[in-house]
């Protein structure tokens, strides 16, 4: 479906144009903005037969490109960025090819678009967001399609915290919950940063298509990618560190059970040594006469059970700290620094200031 838009000047709003009259649009001041949302590759050959676009992008537009990137094909741009969005209930991303030319604006995209309907419904309502021309208005795309991805990231931040808690306690969801984030925090990844590289490109004197006002927006844009690339890079980092803490935690629990069977063993060992002994079927065994031989052997071999649990107790091997109780501890290591009064750092500047103005016994 072909949606057709056109702009006076600076002061006015969105104008509907129909599809038949696109020429008469373009021909008209201002500038023209068409947009190609699932259309049939009758719609698409009957824009690139209008405009003259290149052959190379032709390809490029009906097959789609996992990667973000920019062309200058001199009297226009060809811009392939990505969006956010969902398929299959999973997280994945949405291609919009953008042909950007002095006096016209060409989008063309698969599915639904949420940046581009709020561009429309925007742009038709407020003059100063279809000011600046065709350019500005791919700027305010972009920006507007970065900013989807923010809540994302900051969702990713919320996951990865609860799963952290999850991890001490060695719940057996954590490996596929981490897994399934890895797998998100790789398809955008994967995207934002050569898209990254593509909105430097555009904040820069790229082309004289690009006026100020543009490529300052599109610097802004550029400085939001930066911190996503920065924070799922972290995100990573911080996935890896939260499958480790759940193996750590696993092993642990794992290391306390062997530690008990070990304990009884050893317990168990000098009573099994002491009922082998006197259970051998031999005849002269001398205490085997005792009239109170047996409750003597069981006040022994009690004693010695109760000793050796004592011992172990004390030792350390029953009874130890656990991981599972210890994730209110964590984030407290530099709790006590942070909240050090302001005039016991003023005092420490005070004595090295000091210490370096003090004269010295050759002076």
């Amino acid at each position: 479906m072909l949606r057709v838009f056109h702009a006076v000047d600076d002061e006015s709003t969105l104008q509907v144009c129909p599809t038949s009259q696109l020429t008469r649009c373009r021909e008209e001041p201002g500038w023209v903005w068409v947009d190609a949302g699932s259309a049939t590759e009758e719609e698409l050959t009957m824009l690139f037969e209008e405009f003259g676009f290149d052959q190379l992008a032709w390809e490029d537009v009906l097959e789609p490109s996992h990667f973000p990137k920019v062309d200058d094909y001199g009297e226009y741009l060809f811009v392939i960025l990505h969006g956010a969005t969902a398929a299959d209930q999973r997280l994945a991303t949405g291609e919009l090819d953008a042909f950007l030319g002095r006096d016209y604006l060409v989008t063309i995209h698969g599915e639904q678009a949420l940046s581009i309907d709020f561009a429309i419904e925007q742009a038709s309502r407020v003059p100063a967001l279809a000011s600046g021309g065709a350019d500005s208005l791919l700027a305010r795309i972009s920006e507007w399609q970065s900013r989807r991805y923010l809540p994302i990231i900051d969702e990713l931040d919320d996951r990865i915290e609860s799963l952290e808690a999850e991890s001490m306690e060695g719940l057996p969801s954590v490996i596929g919950d981490v897994q399934a984030l890895r797998r998100d925090v790789a398809v955008l990844r994967r995207v934002i940063g050569p898209q990254r590289e593509v909105l430097m490109t555009l904040s820069g004197d790229y082309s004289p298509l690009l006026d100020t006002p543009a490529r300052q927006r599109f610097n802004s844009v550029y400085d939001h990618h930066y911190r996503m690339v920065e924070s799922l890079d972290a995100s990573r980092n911080m996935l890896a560190a939260v499958l480790d803490t759940y193996r750590s935690t696993v092993a642990e629990r794992m290391n306390e059970v062997m530690k008990v069977l070990t304990v009884y063993a050893a317990i168990l060992l000098p009573l099994s040594l002491m009922a082998g002994i006197y259970g051998m079927n031999f005849e002269e065994i001398p205490e085997l006469g005792f009239r109170w031989g047996y409750f003597i052997l069981l006040g022994v071999m009690a004693s010695i059970a109760v000793g050796q649990w004592i011992y172990f107790s004390r030792r350390g091997f029953i009874g130890g700290p656990s991981l599972r109780r210890l994730p209110s501890l964590v984030g407290r290591g530099l709790t006590s620094v942070a909240l050090l009064p302001v005039r016991t750092v003023g005092s420490l500047i005070d004595v090295v200031v000091g210490t370096e103005d003090k004269p010295t016994d050759e002076d």
